[in-house]
């Protein structure tokens, strides 16, 4: 039986392949999306400002970084999806900041988000696979 672990935060995502009995990980791929560890103002153009009210104040519409770290999740998302069609599992493993675990829970394909088995909402992304692997058998 296969299992996916991904492990992420809203900038980086490293991604293992496991058996259900999580004897070793394998990590076969990874991802860094830089836009994430910009500031607002480093991501912020006048053509992200409109008018919000009647006396014609800016406001921006969403903050820069936060889209940026929804639009990796939703990268994120559909590589699962991608993943998933090309070679199947049977369960998937979330491990990442809590907040970023909540936009890639939102972003799953319901398919994928029914073979979840296990959250943890800690931001573990430091760890190498070795400190990774008995974490996951500790919890």
């Amino acid at each position: 039986m296969s299992v996916i672990v991904i492990v992420a935060d809203a900038s980086k995502a490293r991604i293992f392949k496991s058996t259900k009995e999580l004897k070793k990980l394998e990590e076969f791929e990874d991802f860094i999306h830089s836009e994430s560890r910009l500031t607002d103002k480093e991501l912020m153009s006048d053509t992200s400002r409109i008018s919000s009210n009647r006396r014609g104040s800016l406001q921006p519409r969403t903050f820069p970084k936060d889209h940026e770290e929804q639009t990796f999740a939703k990268q994120l998302g559909k590589h699962l999806k991608e993943l998933y069609g090309k070679n199947p599992y049977e369960e998937l493993v979330l491990v990442a900041s809590p907040r970023f675990l909540g936009m890639l829970r939102n972003e799953l394909h319901a398919s994928i988000a029914n073979l979840v088995s296990h959250t943890i909402a800690k931001e573990l992304i430091q760890l190498d696979k070795d400190e990774l692997l008995e974490y996951l058998r500790n919890k």
